[in-house]
């Protein structure tokens, strides 16, 4: 699997933009802002810098998850079972 990159926020789900490339193919997912929230422990809108560093230190959790969920498992564990496949 390739880095993960992170395309910024959607607006609309308040999800992390988020995509790597595994085997050749681009998988990529929404990673809810509610999950850095949780992580913070404050029920404020994170910082982007609070939501790099969450990305940046659950990036092979979140990236095994979304493989798994791009190959059909959806078998997630909490709090990872949230994160959405963005279908292209």
């Amino acid at each position: 699997m390739s880095a993960m990159e992170v395309h910024g926020i959607d607006p609309a789900t308040r999800g992390y933009r988020v995509s790597f490339e595994d085997g050749g193919r681009v998988i990529r997912g929404l990673v809810p802002e509610t999950l850095v929230m949780e992580w913070l422990r404050r029920p404020d809108t994170p910082s982007h810098g609070d939501a790099y560093q969450y990305l940046a230190a659950n990036r092979d959790k979140i990236m095994t998850t979304l493989k798994k969920m791009s190959d059909g498992d959806r078998t997630a564990k909490a709090p990872f079972d949230r994160l959405t496949l963005m279908e292209e």
